[in-house]
């Protein structure tokens, strides 16, 4: 059973730099509870999403080539579908994998308000042990982009910081409200 943990200040840093966007967070979990959060569908459908999106996990096969397909619900009840496909798994340092919008069949979509939103892009996750805390480190950068969908990545780097910056304020509560 995991100790109450203290509130702490909700401190997000973001960089964007030549087309990659990297937003790091310090967590006050262990390294271990951490990578469960993100490994466990049970566990990552409670918290993955923007503020206020409720997320739930289709299928989740964590291993190189496997696949997470899930949906994310917005407060309105708008559904928005999202696809990785694993290209690394190295429990408990790091995640890497192809991320995409798609349908309720998996297959690859467009993003739903960005006509000119990239098809993929590589998320890297790596989670650093600070004694009892884990700081994340988490990468975005295009993949097979063309010209006008790289623009429309790198012009939208306050959103993303927007939604991950949401995201982490999930993942942060869940620790708070979840006993482990």
């Amino acid at each position: 059973m995991h100790s109450p943990l203290i509130a702490t200040a909700r401190k997000t840093h973001m960089t964007h730099n030549n087309n990659e966007f990297k937003i790091t967070r310090t967590f006050d979990v262990p390294r271990e509870l951490m990578w469960k959060a993100w490994t466990e569908s049970k566990m990552f459908g409670q918290w993955f999403g923007p503020t206020g999106f409720k997320s739930m996990v289709k299928t989740m096969d964590l291993k190189p080539g496997g696949i997470l397909h899930s949906c994310l619900k917005s407060p309105d009840g708008a559904e928005m579908w999202a696809k990785f496909v694993y290209r690394e798994v190295t429990p408990p340092l790091r995640l890497v994998w192809e991320h995409s919008f798609s349908n309720k069949d998996a297959g690859i979509t467009r993003h739903p308000g960005h006509e000119s939103w990239p098809l993929k892009m590589v998320t890297t996750v790596v989670f650093d042990d600070i004694g009892n805390k884990t700081k994340i480190t988490l990468t975005w950068v295009t993949l097979e982009a063309s010209e006008s969908e790289q623009k429309t990545f790198n012009e939208s780097m306050d959103g993303m910081t927007q939604g991950w910056t949401g995201t982490f304020n999930q993942l942060d509560d869940f620790f708070k409200m979840t006993p482990f």
